[in-house]
């Protein structure tokens, strides 16, 4: 499996919304690559787009994985920043202790569904990273993309 094919795999295994939030972050970085992310076909669309790309050649698809890695990996790296922020985990703690104080469920709800969320991306982070020093990783991408440069 090319990395580039380990990538779509990847991606395309996620949750829907943490799929939604990479793809329009990966879009908004790569010129040319336009999706809707409200069209139900929106993955479909955004691989097509990447796939015409890919099929340019070794060249244009080791520069296409390289993009992608580097994409992912500073979207990846600012969900985490802004999960662990010293504001949010005050946030957090603040929430939780007005939901005790008055008994509010939607309080608690949001303090929760935050939670979820931040452990969500904190998969995410860790499936990204397995990814990235292993199929992604620039041993792969060398042995998968073996360019002639003379």
């Amino acid at each position: 499996m090319t990395p580039y094919a380990a990538f779509i795999d990847w991606i395309g295994a996620l949750p829907a919304k943490y799929q939604r939030d990479l793809v329009m972050e990966i879009a908004a970085g790569l010129p040319g690559i336009d999706v809707n992310p409200f069209h139900r076909a929106f993955f479909s669309q955004f691989t097509a787009q990447l796939d015409a790309v890919a099929k340019k050649g070794a060249a244009a698809e080791r520069g296409l994985v390289i993009c992608l890695k580097a994409l992912v990996e500073d979207s990846v790296n600012r969900h985490l920043k802004a999960s662990s922020s010293a504001d949010w985990q005050k946030e957090k703690a603040d929430l939780a202790e007005m939901a005790a104080l008055t008994g509010s469920c939607s309080l608690a709800e949001h303090a929760a569904a935050r939670t979820q969320h931040d452990a969500q991306w904190q998969m995410v982070a860790s499936e990204w990273q397995t990814l990235a020093s292993g199929a992604m990783g620039d041993v792969a991408v060398d042995a998968g993309y073996a360019l002639n440069v003379n």
